[in-house]
């Protein structure tokens, strides 16, 4: 829908959305196209995460600390991982003395059904350091802290999130992390 005008100012206003908006789609589809090519691949993903990182960290180091923006990521990642680790459903409705598990045989067993998942966790992180590699550029955020400051509260916060946790863990008798796929040999079957 164009509107006439004497300079045509509105035609062209709507054009250039129609531009960005074409770009933005594109390129987001084609960001898609990648991440969907990496969704089995977990070790090239982890490692391409690891490679934007070492790029900040290597950032962070020869342009005088970033301690400001290092700080957010840290706890960026620490809250994304927090519901890493985390299940979906809510174990705080449960009554206290009843298991997650089964205890009887006509019961169902519930498998650990993560709050974010592991493509998820990732997406979010390459996000993270994606933004924070771009505001790495920007000279002004690069804030003078005391940073041992930060590094102990942070430091502080991690403690009482993974207390925390690990406390919930206990209490529901819960553990996120799957360690392999059992094997069956032939003497687990005979007995």
């Amino acid at each position: 829908m164009e509107i006439e005008t004497e300079s045509g100012s509105f035609a062209k206003i709507a054009e250039s959305q129609s531009i960005i908006e074409s770009t933005t789609y594109f390129v987001w589809r084609k960001l898609q196209c990648i991440i969907d090519l990496l969704a089995l691949r977990c070790c090239m993903r982890w490692s391409i995460a690891l490679a934007l990182f070492l790029f900040f960290v290597y950032r962070a180091v020869h342009n005088g600390g970033l301690h400001v923006i290092s700080y957010f990521l840290g706890l960026y990642m620490l809250e994304q991982f927090l519901g890493f680790i985390s299940p979906k459903d809510e174990l705080d409705v449960i009554a206290p003395n009843q298991s997650v598990l089964p205890t009887r045989e006509n019961e169902d067993f519930k498998p650990f059904k993560r709050a974010v998942k592991e493509l998820d966790l990732w997406k979010s992180y390459m996000m993270a350091f994606a933004v924070s590699i771009a505001i790495s550029y920007i000279d002004f955020l690069n804030i003078p802290v005391y940073w041992p400051l930060l590094v102990g509260y942070f430091a502080i916060v991690m403690f009482i999130a993974f207390r925390s946790k690990i406390a919930h863990m206990l209490q529901y008798s819960y553990v996120p992390v799957d360690i392999g796929k059992r094997n069956y040999t032939k003497a687990n079957i005979e007995a």
